[in-house]
């Protein structure tokens, strides 16, 4: 399908399944909204000086934190829209439990303006795959609820099909950066025939240490990928205090 022609078939679904079902806004309920306008002022998207590698804080007078300078990681870069706090929290909570699915189309805007500013150029976008066990569970992914539509606003390739879970990983909850890392060393594979010397964009809803996208990018990089980019819709503030960040331990 016309990637234009999927944006716009996205934007007439959600519109009209708004004006049939008014939503209520996640943050203060009222009625009309997936996020009021006040509430969305409240999601303040990050700034300042971060890391053109990974996003990490740094300071005035650097460019790449020494994580990075030390262990470069397998992707190009990768950047988080928000801090995973307050109402988008509660967004992600209601996307990713409730099967609030218009969340995914509601911020694809938002993760679309960060790819044109940083002048990313991919090929195709692919959601973090989930096991089949949580697939089974959930009924969906909610990371292709983000990829879908942020694929069809840039009208880049959707493929959820390049990067494949091939086992199962025990829970992050609780588990120190170090732990994460391995938890999930080598559970992605890539398919060499659909990526190879393309550039790649990986799409995610939250993002703790960032040992699952990092062990993804090491998938893709293995099997060919030109450029891997990484996009959150949040992240934790203080990823680093997580035992100093899976992104360069995997």
């Amino acid at each position: 399908m016309n990637m234009h022609l999927a944006d716009t078939l996205n934007k007439v679904f959600w519109t009209t399944l708004d004006w049939i079902y008014p939503p209520e806004c996640i943050g203060c309920g009222e009625s009309g909204f997936l996020v009021c306008p006040e509430c969305q002022a409240r999601i303040i998207k990050r700034s300042g000086f971060r890391c053109k590698i990974c996003d990490t804080k740094i300071s005035q007078n650097e460019m790449v934190c020494y994580q990075c300078k030390e262990k470069e990681p397998s992707f190009t870069a990768l950047r988080c829209m928000t801090d995973y706090e307050g109402v988008i929290r509660e967004c992600i909570h209601a996307l990713k439990y409730e099967k609030r699915l218009g969340f995914g189309w509601f911020f694809s805007e938002s993760l679309s303006e960060i790819v044109i500013r940083e002048g990313w150029q991919p090929d195709m976008i692919s959601p973090v795959p989930l096991s089949q066990k949580r697939m089974s569970e959930r009924g969906y992914n909610q990371a292709a609820q983000i990829a879908k539509p942020l694929a069809a606003r840039l009208q880049v390739r959707y493929n959820p099909f390049s990067l494949v879970r091939i086992r199962d990983t025990k829970s992050q909850v609780g588990l120190s950066a170090e732990q994460r890392g391995m938890n999930v060393k080598d559970a992605f594979e890539a398919k060499t025939e659909m990526i190879s010397g393309k550039n790649v964009l990986i799409v995610d809803d939250v993002m703790t240490t960032g040992a699952t996208l990092g062990a993804c990018a090491d998938a893709l990089k293995k099997a060919g990928a030109n450029e891997i980019y990484c996009l959150v819709l949040a992240g934790f503030k203080n990823r680093n205090n997580i035992s100093n960040s899976s992104v360069h331990q995997v």
